[in-house]
């Protein structure tokens, strides 16, 4: 069936082929006619099937602009999302869908003002979509009335149960008038989601789409086999092979994340952390970089990262999740809108237990795969400047290189000098596959490294405050790109960090204090008495324990 055959208006079809629509997914094409049909739905379907669309388009399709001077404070359609992000992606696509409709789409969630929400709620409303816990305060202040609610639609259930909002769900669902059409969609269903669907839905019709079904096709999905202190090795060896454009890394805890984002950074990589700790300006910072691909990765926790993907070539698993279907979840957002996608999880020893429970559930047998080596990386990085060069033979800026070609070649033999040129230029096409380089400490000064000054910070671990922290802080408040934030030492009261002599005194004119947790947190200039014993990496010494054990950030 196509969108055509569905009987959709001129003005929704010419919407979906602008918005690059081309033929309806499976759960589009059993629920897009069931909505139509004013039926309720209970759609079982992962992350990547297109579920948004599927209630989305017949829900545009059946509403018409409300007049301005209606004098009506009523909305048509409430839509309730477990998290800011995804209410803001749903939202983002009603609006694609509703191009020339001319209807009123409007996100209410935390973390922002509410007074501007209201002041947005006066005016015509067509369709809100938001948090439970949003629209809930709407609703006690009396800015939402939903007593002209036509369509209720809960996305992805299952996330807000296991977030706590079902009695927010519940006191949502009891405001509603008796005359409404109810969609439910979930990855999982649960009793909870059960007793749901049989206190507030009317005979619903049911839709199911199995894993099975959505992930093999669009989706590989590769095992890579590492011991703990292996995984961030074989992580720069997959992301230097293959070169993803926009990748989310998927990490089980916040300090996980810090500690993977710096790392990350010390390589080379455009890379950004995101975990509940963050506020919403720093969220939004980070999502508005992820959205116009100014980024190369993202880490983040599971919470954090819902709903976000978009148009993801690669998700990581750099931990194995707990929950199987938070696997499915994870890996749905890559390989959508009919694009190949890419799932690495990285598994140890100990997670075998886990990953047989993610194999019975989406019946697949995943297979092991062999970490690209040295050689591989050489010879594919070598193809890759080959392909580049290729690419810029006709580029009209080449020629301004030619005088400086035609110096070379008089100090040299051509190959000579072509090689030496491939090599300068290929140091900079990827990050540094390793970086065990000792830098030797000057012991009559702080211990900074070569190039760079070392600042002592009054706060450490004792109050909580850890490596991502400290660069999130320094270049939210000063000029000083994430990338140039040098090694980071945390110690229990005090922490060190190290910046290129060339910011110094932009970061000690910019930042001579900030709070953090209730505590104000002086920087200034290192002093040689203050300085620490290097730190033994934990990576050589994953089986000593010690009773106040210290992480080094060594800046290769």
């Amino acid at each position: 069936m196509t969108f055509q055959e569905m009987g959709l208006s001129d003005a929704v079809l010419r919407a979906l082929e602008e918005a690059g629509f081309s033929e309806p997914t499976p759960i589009q094409e059993q629920v897009i006619p069931l909505q139509i049909g004013h039926n309720d739905v209970i759609g079982q379907a992962q992350t990547g099937t297109g579920k948004t669309a599927a209630f989305g388009i017949p829900l545009i399709e059946r509403l018409s602009p409300r007049q301005r001077d209606d004098g009506k404070h009523t909305t048509d359609a409430l839509i309730l999302t477990p998290t800011r992000e995804l209410a803001s992606q749903v939202s983002e696509e009603l609006r694609k869908i509703g191009l020339y409709k001319s209807l009123s789409v409007v996100t209410i969630y935390g973390g922002v003002s509410i007074e501007q929400q209201v002041r947005t709620l006066r005016r015509r409303t067509n369709i809100i979509v938001g948090t439970p816990g949003r629209v809930l305060d709407h609703l006690s202040r009396g800015t939402i009335d939903l007593s002209g609610v036509g369509h209720f639609i809960l996305d992805e259930a299952d996330e807000m149960l296991d977030m706590g909002f079902i009695e927010d769900i519940q006191s949502i669902m009891q405001s509603l008038p008796e005359k409404r059409q109810i969609l439910l969609f979930s990855a999982t269903m649960s009793p909870e989601i059960d007793r749901i669907a049989a206190k507030y839905m009317s005979q619903p019709s049911t839709v199911s789409v199995s894993s099975s079904n959505i992930l093999v096709p669009r989706i590989s999905q590769w095992l890579y086999k590492v011991k703990s202190w292996e995984r961030f090795e074989g992580l720069c060896r997959i992301l230097s092979f293959h070169r993803p454009e926009l990748a989310l890394i998927f990490c089980q805890t916040k300090r996980d994340v810090d500690e993977l984002y710096i790392q990350l950074h010390e390589r080379g990589y455009k890379a950004e952390a995101l975990h509940g700790d963050y506020s919403q300006h720093q969220r939004e910072q980070v999502m508005q970089k992820f959205r116009n691909h100014e980024l190369d990765l993202l880490i983040a926790t599971d919470l954090a990262a819902r709903g976000i993907d978009s148009k993801l070539d690669m998700v990581v698993n750099y931990n194995v999740p707990e929950n199987p279907e938070t696997y499915v979840h994870r890996i749905g957002r890559t390989g959508r809108a009919g694009r190949e996608g890419l799932a690495i999880t990285f598994v140890s020893q100990e997670d075998y237990r886990q990953l047989y429970a993610i194999e019975k559930l989406i019946k697949i047998r995943l297979q092991y795969r062999d970490l690209p080596t040295r050689e591989e990386l050489k010879s594919h990085r070598l193809d890759f400047l080959q392909m580049r060069i290729e690419e810029s033979i006709q580029d009209a800026e080449s020629a301004d290189y030619a005088e400086l070609a035609a110096k070379l070649l008089e100090i040299g033999s051509p190959i000579e000098m072509l090689a030496t040129t491939l090599m300068v230029a290929g140091r900079s096409l990827s990050p540094q596959i390793s970086v065990d380089r000792q830098h030797e400490l000057n012991s009559e000064n702080t211990g900074a490294e070569f190039g760079m000054v070392r600042f002592f910070l009054s706060g450490g671990r004792t109050i909580g405050l850890m490596a991502g922290d400290v660069v999130r802080t320094v270049t939210q408040h000063t000029k000083i790109p994430g990338a140039e934030v040098g090694k980071i030492m945390l110690q229990n009261d005090f922490s060190f960090v190290e910046v290129p002599e060339t910011w110094a005194r932009h970061l000690l004119e910019s930042l001579p204090s900030f709070p953090f947790r209730g505590t104000r947190i002086n920087l200034k200039p290192a002093r040689a008495r203050e300085k620490v014993t290097r730190f033994r990496d934990f990576r050589n010494n994953n089986n000593q324990r010690s009773r106040r054990p210290q992480r080094r950030y060594s800046n290769g």
